[in-house]
């Protein structure tokens, strides 16, 4: 039998990280399953912790791991993805944020055919946005390249020496950037419905079949604290000849950036926040992409 671990990175709100939860513990084939809840909220007090963590102990598919070091999104998800293929010894390792919902029951079953059918690596399923009902997989089509990594680098670093000032531009920059990438989706929605081969997988939700568990200990290398990852885990399994398919088949729902939200209220904040952590993986990826 081959199990299949969801590692949900824990961020910020509790009922969140449940919702999740109890939609996959609604699916069938519960003997197959496998809950690695990896709690990375380190701004959480020490009794908050213990309390979430004792929350689940009663349910032996669960585990919670806490995380002690401020290592960000890859390093938090690298030790899930290590637990359960060291520890569980699962055979497919799902990793999703705490924002995501599973509304098929027979998940697993749609799972092992998209496996058996594309013999893949890495399957991205359809992630919409919940109340939008925005597709937000494929997250691109192809690779960033040098010259592009190098803007983001130069555009996010001047506009970090000036934040106070750039501000109201950057908020009604990226509003309307959203606004026309929404619309581009809508009229893009017969791409959403078809099989996409090699494209970079939005980091929402990320299957690892057994062909990428069996050979790779770690998900996400090198680690980056926040964006970026999907970035270097495509070009990562290019190099290694490892297949990326988006299966529409596979149907996830996304509360989009519940926990950063959560955590950052302040828009300003928030905004500042992104802009450092792209820069920096921005970074990793282009010292990666050309050898230094």
């Amino acid at each position: 039998m081959e199990t299949v671990s969801f590692v949900i990175l824990h961020y910020g709100d509790w009922k969140t990280t449940d919702t999740c939860v109890q939609s996959i513990l609604k699916m069938e084939h519960q003997e197959r399953i496998r809950l690695v809840i990896v709690d990375n909220d380190i701004q959480k007090s020490g009794r908050e912790r213990k309390e979430f963590a004792v929350f689940y102990e009663g349910d032996p598919r669960i585990s919670v791991l806490t995380i002690r070091e401020n290592g960000g999104f890859s390093y938090a998800n690298n030790q899930g993805y290590r637990y359960a293929r060291e520890e569980l010894e699962s055979s497919y390792i799902i990793i999703l944020n705490n924002d995501i919902e599973f509304p098929q029951r027979d998940f697993l079953k749609r799972l092992d055919e998209s496996r058996g059918r594309y013999l893949c690596h890495i399957l991205g399923p359809d992630i919409v946005r919940a109340g939008a009902g925005e597709h937000q997989n494929p997250m691109d089509v192809r690779l960033r390249t040098a010259e592009e990594a190098r803007y983001t680098v130069r555009m996010n670093r001047l506009a970090l020496a000036v934040y106070p000032a750039v501000y109201p531009l950057l908020r009604r920059k990226l509003k309307k950037e959203q606004e026309k990438k929404l619309r581009r989706k809508k009229e893009e929605e017969k791409f959403y419905q078809e099989i996409q081969e090699n494209i970079v997988p939005f980091g929402a939700c990320l299957v690892f079949t057994p062909d990428f568990v069996e050979k790779e200990e770690l998900a996400f290398v090198p680690e980056t604290r926040f964006f970026y990852e999907e970035y270097i885990l495509a070009y990562r399994c290019q190099k290694k000849k490892y297949r990326i398919v988006y299966d529409p088949s596979l149907k996830v729902l996304h509360e989009n950036g519940a926990s950063t939200r959560k955590t950052y209220r302040n828009e300003k904040k928030r905004i500042k926040f992104m802009m450092e952590r792209t820069k920096e993986a921005a970074e990793i990826y282009l010292e990666m992409i050309t050898g230094g």
